[in-house]
């Protein structure tokens, strides 16, 4: 997952780099993850996380902070060299 936040963020700078943008399409990313952990298929192999007793809402909060944090500091390094 992360390697797939760090592609979309390239992509992002490479199209229009925004951090708004950037981190607005993070949130949808995390929505549409949420969406597919709503399946019990994809529930039953994620669950590592359920076992600590980690809500959904919790963890999803965690990972969206994690990767704005990530996001932040890389836009920030990439505008000082351009």
């Amino acid at each position: 997952m992360a390697f797939w936040s760090f592609i979309v963020t390239l992509a992002i700078i490479a199209i229009n780099p925004e951090l708004i943008l950037a981190l607005s399409t993070k949130l949808f990313l995390i929505f549409v993850l949420w969406f597919m952990i709503s399946d019990r298929k994809v529930r039953q192999r994620l669950g590592f996380y359920k076992i600590r007793g980690v809500s959904n809402i919790k963890f999803f909060t965690v990972i969206f902070l994690i990767d704005c944090t990530v996001t932040s500091a890389f836009f920030t390094l990439i505008k000082e060299f351009i």
